[in-house]
């Protein structure tokens, strides 16, 4: 069965850090729906997933992101995707998901925003 590893990490006081690594399809996609379901019922902060160790992402796994988004944004939280190039990087910019995601080239990034 494919496997998705998952670690979360503090960037700062006021982002994490989720990296994913693995493929992201259906088979692999609700263990990550947990991930992130877990992180945003037990964080105060912002998240931002790490994408650039997943080889693969297909419609699911976006789905997946998408309405994990939505229920940051209803919490008043930020979830930013870090990808840089790729079929994952072309498949957010194909769907147009950056239009309503932000999308870094790395975790990091978004502490340049931070004040």
């Amino acid at each position: 069965m494919p496997e998705l590893i998952i670690a979360v990490s503090d960037l700062s006081e006021t982002w994490r850090s989720m990296t994913v690594e693995g493929e992201i399809d259906l088979a692999t996609a609700d263990h990550l729906a947990s991930a992130l379901e877990e992180a945003r019922s037990n964080g105060t902060g912002n998240l931002v997933v790490d994408l650039s160790s997943s080889p693969f992402m297909d419609s699911t796994g976006l789905k997946t992101l998408v309405l994990a988004n939505r229920r940051f944004a209803e919490a008043g939280r930020q979830l930013v995707l870090a990808v840089h190039g790729g079929p994952i990087s072309r498949l957010i910019d194909v769907s147009g998901v950056d239009s309503s995601i932000r999308v870094v080239a790395k975790p990091a990034d978004v502490l340049a925003t931070e004040k």
